[in-house]
Parts: C-alpha cells; sequence; structure tokens
C-alpha cells in the first residue's frame, strides 16, 4: 500500500459516510504520492495579526459556486450581484454555552480558543504543541467521542484523529484534525508542510477528511494558497464539493505540528456559506500551531 494511500485510508476511517453506495464511484479513486514542494511555489509571508492576501491559483475550470448561486439567483428572479453580509449583532452572552461567553475576546468580534496541555488527549500526551484559532461567539463545542479523539491510543495513534469540534447551526460546523505524518513514510521528525508534500498533494491525500467522505475532484477546488505565518508555512484550501457529507462548502488551512497533519477546517452548507462565508474565512485564516 502506497504512503498517501495509507494516509488516505487513515483520513476516512476517522470520517466514516453513512451515505453507504449512495455515493459516487469517485470515492474510490486511486491518489497518487503527495511529492515534494516545489521550489517555485509562491508564497506570502505575513506576520500572527495580519491579514493580508496570499499567493493564490485559482482553479481553472468551470466556477462551480458562481453555477450554483447563479442558478439560485436566476430560480428566484433575481440579479447575480450579492449583497454584503450585515455586520454581526453585539454578543449579548444570553447563552452561557457559546464560547463568547467564556472565550477571551479578539480581534473582528472573534473569540480567542487556544489549547494547551490537558485539553485533548494528544495535547496530554505531548504528541502536539499548543495551537488556537478565532471563534464566531455563537459557536459552541460539541463533544468529540474517545473512538474519534484518540482517547485509547495517544501517543501512539496510528489514524486520523479529530482534537475539537465547535458548530452554529447558521453557520457551520468546525473541526481540527490530526493525522500522523508516519502515514506519508516521512522519516524526519517535526517536518514541515512541505516537507511532507506540495500543496495539490497533500490536498490529494486528506481531503476525504475535509469533506468526510470523497476525495475532492479538481474542477472542486475553488482556490488553493500558501501562507507563512510566524515562519511556519500553511496550504489554505477552499472547495465546492456537492458529494461531501460535511457540506457543499468548506475552507480548510494545514499545516504540521511535531510528528501530525494539523487540519482546521470548517464545513457549511449554501444557506449557512451565504450568511457566514467572510467569517468562516477569517476564522481558518486565523488558526496557528505552536502557540509560545
Amino acid at each position: 500500500m502506497s504512503a498517501v494511500a495509507n494516509l488516505a485510508g487513515a483520513s476516512s476511517r476517522a470520517v466514516v459516510s453513512t451515505r453507504g453506495a449512495s455515493h459516487r464511484a469517485s470515492s474510490a479513486r486511486h491518489v497518487t504520492r503527495a511529492v515534494p514542494a516545489s521550489s517555485a511555489a509562491r508564497t506570502t509571508i505575513i506576520k500572527c495579526v495580519s491579514d493580508e492576501g496570499s499567493s493564490r491559483r485559482q482553479a481553472p475550470k468551470l466556477d462551480r459556486r458562481a453555477l450554483f448561486t447563479g442558478a439560485a439567483a436566476l430560480a428566484a428572479g433575481l440579479p447575480f450581484a450579492l449583497e454584503p453580509a450585515p455586520a454581526r449583532a453585539a454578543f449579548d452572552g444570553s447563552d452561557s454555552k457559546m464560547v463568547g461567553a467564556y472565550l477571551p475576546a479578539g480581534p473582528d468580534g472573534l473569540y480567542v480558543f487556544e489549547a494547551r496541555a490537558p485539553r485533548t488527549p494528544a495535547l496530554r500526551a505531548g504528541a502536539l504543541e499548543p495551537y488556537s484559532i478565532l471563534l464566531p461567539p455563537e459557536f459552541k463545542e460539541a463533544p468529540v467521542s474517545n473512538a474519534r479523539s484518540g482517547n485509547y491510543c495517544q501517543p501512539r495513534c496510528d489514524e486520523a484523529t479529530t482534537e475539537v469540534q465547535f458548530v452554529e447551526p447558521s453557520a457551520g460546523s468546525l473541526q481540527i484534525i490530526i493525522i500522523p505524518t508516519t502515514k506519508l513514510l516521512i522519516a524526519k521528525q517535526d517536518p514541515t508542510v512541505e516537507d511532507v508534500g506540495t500543496i495539490d498533494g497533500i490536498l490529494n491525500a486528506i481531503s476525504p477528511a475535509i469533506t468526510g467522505s470523497v476525495a475532492a475532484e479538481p474542477e472542486e477546488v475553488v482556490s488553493a494558497s500558501t501562507k507563512v505565518k510566524d515562519g511556519r508555512s500553511y496550504y489554505e484550501y477552499e472547495l465546492l464539493t456537492p458529494f461531501a457529507e460535511f457540506g457543499l462548502h468548506s475552507v480548510s488551512a494545514v499545516s504540521t505540528n511535531k510528528n501530525y497533519v494539523m487540519i482546521a477546517t470548517i464545513a457549511a452548507s449554501e444557506k449557512q456559506w451565504a450568511k457566514s462565508e467572510a467569517d468562516l474565512k477569517k476564522v481558518i485564516d486565523s488558526f496557528r500551531v505552536c502557540v509560545k
């Protein structure tokens, strides 16, 4: 079995789809091994709190997001132009389970979630460095089962596991997932994301973990970019995957943390995306590994 096939298998086992035979045949497609990153890859170096742009590769094929939104607009007899999303109302703190009620405030009306030992099984076992992400105030933490969290196998889990999960019914669902780099037969300790593979090669291997079911087709990649934040590289993706288990839309950031590939990913339906796209992209762009 190839190294990427091992990783893709681990990703799929952590996100087993319940659709069974209803999934298209592409869920079993062969994927090629992620290859070393090209020296010609373009990156943008930004500071931890910066919101600067990134190197961006737009998918050369049909813009399927425009197709979906355009069809919806035509059906409703509306023009294609969409109005900007309204500003979020101030958080009233009425629900103590919402992160805005207990996490410290961050920029842009978001709240700072920082994970340190002993927050998760992997952090308790010393398998990860601390990490952080900004969250909208209405998100609530959702439980992660022992089987999915790796509580029974850390620090020697050889499959993908879920660190944390936060959900908001009107916005989407966030997961932070880790996959051992040994699934790609990476012998180097503490590899960078470039050591693990190229931006396209890694997506080919981990996209079943992002979608919850099938690997992403090339035409389903809306954008892919590389950012360097505080000296660490992150691959960021936006996908439009109609056959995904988790949601039609997704945005994800991928880096490495010790000997794991670490994925912060948010999935959203068309309705959730229309309401919260800007916030969801800010959340993913805020993801940081190895917080001091």
